[in-house]
């Protein structure tokens, strides 16, 4: 039997990710309405807060080199050829181009989710592995534009 979710943690934490990431309450908003269809994480059914931790904390750290006025323009750019901390893989712009694919055929992310279901058996696009996320997106890619020219039967044309 699954153990019941404290919820009041789970938004603790989406707000420690959210920090992490540089997201402003604006940005998380944007990310909710445009994703769940609600402004807010306490509307979220408890799947779909768990999603959106699980999404924020996919995404890697913004890496930014701190400007230090004492460091001299050559340190700096070494420290920029050789960063002491690894780049994880950014699947954030084959994520943007499903977005893209997904508004270009007009589909909603219900049906984009209903085909992960049903391809993948996952709920999300960052719970596709690397593989599946290029799958899906050559996929869309394949599908033709739909013809959004509608032909005015009353209009004779």
């Amino acid at each position: 039997m699954n153990q019941p979710v404290d919820l009041s943690k789970v938004l603790a934490k989406t707000d420690v990710e959210m920090e992490r990431l540089g997201w402003t309450p604006q940005q998380g908003r944007e990310h909710l309405i445009q994703t769940y269809g609600k402004r807010g994480r306490t509307l979220l059914k408890e799947d779909e807060l768990l999603d959106f931790l699980r999404y924020l904390e996919y995404l890697p750290t913004p890496y930014t080199l701190i400007e230090n006025p004492n460091i001299s323009t050559e340190t700096q750019s070494k420290a920029e050829e050789y960063p002491t901390k690894p780049e994880p893989i950014d699947l954030s712009e084959i994520i943007a181009k499903t977005d893209v694919e997904m508004e270009r055929l007009g589909l909603t992310t219900q049906q984009g989710r209903k085909h992960l279901i049903q391809t993948y058996g996952k709920r999300g696009r960052i719970l596709l592995t690397q593989e599946e996320l290029l799958e899906f997106l050559q996929y869309l890619e394949s599908l033709p534009t739909p013809n959004t020219l509608e032909i005015d039967s009353l209009a004779g044309f």
